[in-house]
């Protein structure tokens, strides 16, 4: 420490932090632990002993205020250590030991993670809304030890170190499967080097709640007694930690509820003798989503999904062809037609690439296609591996939340990062009901369009169609 004589208290569940060398460092729970408090004054003092180059990252972050930047400024002055500290519009940086904060959100830019140079610390908060893509592109970025150089960064000297905090929201989130349900197929305690061939600590866990701090404030203990009294559920998501199974506010909160209760959610397994049919969004400056999808019998298996963002079409046509299925139609969505690419509209130049490309029509209202999956959604069977960040999209997807009432409105939230993959499984309900009423007397459909889209039963009768005919 630049200042041996001064000390200072620290959450003990998060002694770790300081005193113990990982490659990741998670620490979830629910509301009331001290764990960002804990990540950041564990990140200032560390930053006092040696030159240390910190990321504090989260899926998305719009502007600076939407960062722990705050936090850690918070926490600086606190502590008594403002002089210390050079504190700037979008960094930190420690004046002796040249320690240097930075501060970035990850969905459009964990490509530019190398432009900062070696990275020794990277902290990951609010890590529930970190999606699949983001998270297997994370720890390679945040590169380990090299076999062409030597040793360096991290507190500890081994290397650098991801570390995590975060609530958890939904057991299908990707994070938490990962540092939790399936801790020992993906963060097991312990790893083999490679290099050197030693036992080394691979993953630190630790739930931490608010029992475990012992500053949690006498106000927010009035405030769960409170609710543990009315809603004792409610309590062990907000106070305790526990999951839930869908995402409140959620727009098939329902359908995938029935999913899960009907075991429709697990290994779905790839028939060669049947085609494979894909259902797109396309994104402009963020995610392009698509949906591998298999009639079966009356049903639907979807066995695949796919998003990235910023990629030019060849690059979503050339995973197509990674995957090695035998393709049938291209559905993709209204603007298709309408986006161009050296003159070219996108469903014109996956035409050219040897595809059969179907434009889906927009519907008038959302809400026609919102309904639509929900009629769909009880004939559909999902792969639980191939399919978890389409199905993290499904379950988030929410209305837009008044700021100021607190209520959900009627409209779903666009500017998030899973509504791509949720208008893109619109596109393939879309798809069936359109090529469902094209087959429909006008009497009968218009019938039907005052009730509720006809019975489920009479999506993807046979037909000349992918519904049934192919």
């Amino acid at each position: 420490m630049t200042n041996n004589e001064q000390q200072f208290e620290f959450l003990e569940k998060l002694s770790f932090l300081l005193f113990e060398s990982a490659r990741w460092k998670i620490a979830y729970g629910g509301r009331g632990g001290g764990k960002s408090e804990g990540f950041s004054i564990a990140l200032i003092l560390l930053s006092r002993t040696k030159r240390l180059r910190i990321l504090c990252a989260r899926e998305l972050q719009n502007s600076i205020d939407e960062s722990v930047k705050q936090t850690i400024e918070a926490n600086i002055i606190s502590m008594g250590l403002e002089d210390e500290f050079e504190i700037q519009k979008t960094s930190i940086t420690h004046r002796i030991t040249g320690s240097r904060f930075f501060f970035m959100g990850l969905r459009y830019n964990i490509n530019k993670v190398k432009s900062l140079g070696r990275i020794d610390i990277c902290w990951v908060e609010e890590a529930d809304k970190t999606s699949k893509t983001t998270l297997d592109k994370l720890s390679p970025t945040i590169r380990g030890r090299s076999d062409f150089e030597e040793d360096r960064g991290g507190p500890f000297g081994v290397g650098p170190e991801i570390w995590v905090s975060y609530n958890p929201d939904l057991d299908t989130d990707e994070i938490y499967i990962r540092s939790v349900s399936k801790k020992d197929q993906y963060m097991p305690d312990y790893i083999v080097d490679s290099v050197t061939n030693e036992k080394i600590r691979y993953a630190i866990v630790e739930k931490i709640n608010y029992w475990d701090n012992k500053w949690f404030p006498p106000d927010l203990r009035r405030e769960l007694n409170v609710l543990k009294a009315a809603d004792e559920t409610k309590y062990l998501e907000v106070w305790e930690g526990n999951t839930k199974q869908v995402l409140d506010g959620a727009i098939y909160a329902d359908e995938l509820r029935d999913v899960l209760k009907e075991n429709r959610r697990g290994k779905v397994a790839y028939d060669p003798s049947k085609p494979v049919y894909t259902f797109w969004d396309l994104g402009h400056s963020d995610k392009t989503a698509i949906w591998f999808i298999q009639r079966v019998g009356l049903e639907y298996n979807i066995i695949n999904f796919y998003q990235n963002n910023l990629k030019k079409l060849g690059h979503y046509l050339e995973h197509m062809q990674s995957l090695g299925y035998v393709y049938g139609t291209v559905y993709q969505p209204h603007d298709a037609d309408n986006e161009t690419l050296a003159s070219r509209s996108i469903a014109a130049l996956t035409r050219k690439a040897g595809y059969t490309v179907k434009v889906v029509k927009r519907p008038p209202k959302k809400v026609v296609g919102i309904n639509a999956v929900r009629t769909v959604m009880p004939l559909c069977n999902f792969d639980e591996i191939n399919t978890s960040e389409g199905w993290q999209c499904l379950s988030r997807y929410a209305y837009k939340v008044n700021e100021d009432t607190g209520t959900f409105s009627r409209e779903p939230d666009h500017d998030t990062p899973w509504s791509h993959g949720a208008d893109g499984f619109q596109t393939f309900a879309l798809s069936l009901k359109s090529e469902q009423d094209a087959k429909k007397p006008k009497s009968i459909l218009a019938k039907e369009n005052n009730e509720r889209y006809g019975k489920i039963l009479n999506i993807g009768r046979t037909s000349s169609n992918w519904m049934g005919g192919l």
